[in-house]
């Protein structure tokens, strides 16, 4: 936009504009085309057109900017609608449309159950909403940009639409894909939606497909034709063969699997290390990336860099990155309180950002950035909330996880008897290789649930950080008592900068009602809900997550002050009217 707005020289010239089918062009461009001198613009539409493999999270496939035209005049010389398109991929996400949006969604849904679980899909299929018999019409990316090209060089004006004379058979079409990517992808009509034929995992992928269903069939024979015409084609050319589309889609995948190997790559890959004080203790951070906004990633108590890492990966190409681990579980440091964690943020944005950073909190860290704001208001431009805790022992609320029940009970007895914290360290961590399921589930959806539910294996042994050793088991459990005894209550309200929160359909620690309450309480908030998530979901789809916090900081996705900001006794009496799975978006 920026760049349009800046033209100079551009007028009566031709714009091009590309956009996602069912999406007209958007009041702002056009207002900016307008003040530009452009003479005419061309509007293209195509399934999935381009960064698409996010915005399952946005309810609706929310667009990112505002999509709805404003009353002008401005002239539209030519439209096109392609039918899905297909190359062999690009390594990045600007380039989702058409099947490669399906590929991806496929590849990204597949990588984490395979990273969660052994073997799932060799005897487990996937079910699609796709009809056996519907058509699937594919053509090649090249193809329709040069049909497109040739209308254009030979027409002043038309709608026209850019399709293949043939198509695959839904049932072909996922077989062809399945037998690629090692899964068997079982096709069903779409109103089988709302039975009981789908499993948790069925539905998810249907969920990140975003509607796919609705962009198949088979095109007007005369229309195909009326487009190939006005291209000065005399003859339809041949059709995608199925050899050649195999091809394509080997193509894809394995652009898919060098992108996740580089990835992994790249997040293992040492952080830079520095060291500074705050109130006579030395304490470390790291930092990524050479420009931009800061964000300051703030850790979970007692966690080390493992969960954070595929998030710095994805966000240090556009952000400076500082991550933050909370100190105090070695016996070489003093016990650190949750306010002494406060400071020690405040050293770290002193000395790397003073003029505002974007504060992003998983899991404990929220309650750190919240009194972080309140103390320091001018140094915060944002602040977002993965899968926050809010648990308090003077003001408990009746959605505690049983993990913070649990734990609060194994802290209480580990403070009256310490001796026991030799066989509590030896007991969880002597599990800590172990997958959470129980063998095989009584039904595939009691399966499916508990897939989606259960850590990734990267995981398992970092997360167990806390209790590696009885001296970090006992400190690790003052810091959380002293934790719990912070009331967000008394603080949210007063934070006046804006707040996302995040929270997973399947979290085990934290429960999604804890976002969806703490959301009333900050007057600036605005709620996402990740459907078929955990709490490890900034490590499982870290893209996604760093695409929302991309969308949030930019100012997209920004909230207002909110009209439903409420007082923290009237939240009290109303937590019950709060479901688990509540308005996703607010």
């Amino acid at each position: 936009m920026e760049h349009l707005s800046s033209l100079e020289n551009a007028t009566g010239a031709e714009a091009w504009h590309f956009a996602p089918s069912g999406e007209s062009a958007p009041g702002p461009l056009l207002e900016s085309l307008r003040a530009a001198s452009i003479g005419a613009l061309n509007l293209v539409t195509t399934p999935y057109c381009g960064g698409q493999r996010w915005r399952w999270i946005l309810p609706g496939g929310e667009p990112i900017a505002d999509s709805s035209p404003v009353m002008t005049d401005f002239p539209v010389k030519r439209s096109f609608r392609t039918t899905l398109t297909l190359d062999s991929g690009h390594p990045e996400d600007i380039a989702q449309e058409g099947v490669l949006h399906f590929l991806s969604t496929l590849f990204d849904l597949k990588t984490e159950i395979d990273e969660r679980t052994d073997d799932l899909f060799e005897y487990r299929g996937l079910r699609c909403l796709i009809s056996p018999s519907t058509r699937v019409n594919i053509l090649r990316t090249e193809q329709a940009a040069a049909i497109i090209t040739a209308i254009a060089d030979r027409t002043e004006a038309g709608d026209h639409v850019v399709a293949g004379a043939d198509s695959l058979s839904g049932e072909d079409f996922l077989e062809r894909i399945g037998d690629i990517y090692g899964v068997s992808l079982l096709p069903l009509d779409g109103k089988a939606l709302f039975s009981r034929q789908l499993t948790a995992i069925d539905a998810l992928l249907d969920r990140r497909l975003m509607n796919f269903a609705e962009h198949l069939g088979q095109p007007d024979r005369e229309v195909i034709e009326h487009a190939y015409a006005a291209a000065g084609m005399a003859s339809i050319p041949s059709d995608l063969d199925p050899a050649e589309f195999d091809d394509l889609v080997k193509a894809a995948r394995q652009t898919q699997l060098s992108e996740h190997r580089a990835l992994d790559s790249h997040a293992s890959n040492p952080p830079e290390i520095r060291t500074t004080h705050s109130g006579g203790r030395e304490f470390s951070y790291s930092t990524a990336g050479n420009g931009g906004e800061a964000v300051v990633l703030l850790n979970a108590l007692g966690q080390g860099r493992k969960p954070l890492s595929r998030l710095t990966a994805h966000l240090s190409p556009r952000f400076r990155v500082l991550s933050w681990e909370p100190g105090g579980l070695d016996d070489s440091e003093s016990e650190v309180s949750l306010l002494d964690h406060v400071d020690d943020l405040a050293t770290i944005v002193k000395r790397e950002a003073p003029a505002g950073v974007h504060l992003v909190g998983w899991c404990t860290a929220p309650k750190i950035a919240a009194e972080f704001v309140l103390r320091h208001p001018d140094r915060v431009l944002s602040m977002t909330f993965l899968n926050m805790q809010v648990k308090c022992l003077e003001n408990p609320l009746d959605f505690d996880t049983p993990y913070e029940i649990d734990f609060e009970a194994l802290f209480r007895d580990l403070e009256q008897r310490p001796s026991t914290a030799s066989w509590i360290s030896t007991s969880l961590t002597s599990r800590g290789s172990e997958p959470d399921l129980d063998g095989m589930m009584e039904t595939e959806a009691d399966e499916s649930e508990a897939v989606l539910a259960t850590m990734n294996r990267d995981l398992r042994i970092p997360v167990l950080r806390p209790f590696r050793d009885a001296n970090s088991t006992i400190r690790f459990a003052r810091q959380m008592t002293d934790f719990w005894s912070y009331d967000v209550n008394n603080v949210a309200g007063q934070v006046d900068v804006p707040v996302l929160l995040l929270a997973s359909e399947y979290d085990r620690i934290a429960s999604p009602r804890a976002s969806e309450w703490a959301h009333r309480l900050f007057p600036r908030a605005r709620l996402l809900h990740a459907p078929g998530a955990n709490h490890y979901f900034l490590y499982d789809r870290a893209d996604v997550v760093a695409r929302m916090i991309e969308w949030f900081v930019s100012g997209d996705g920004l909230p207002e002050t909110s009209d439903e900001h409420r007082s923290p006794a009237a939240l009290n009496s109303s937590v019950e009217t709060v479901g688990s799975h509540g308005a996703e978006i607010q």
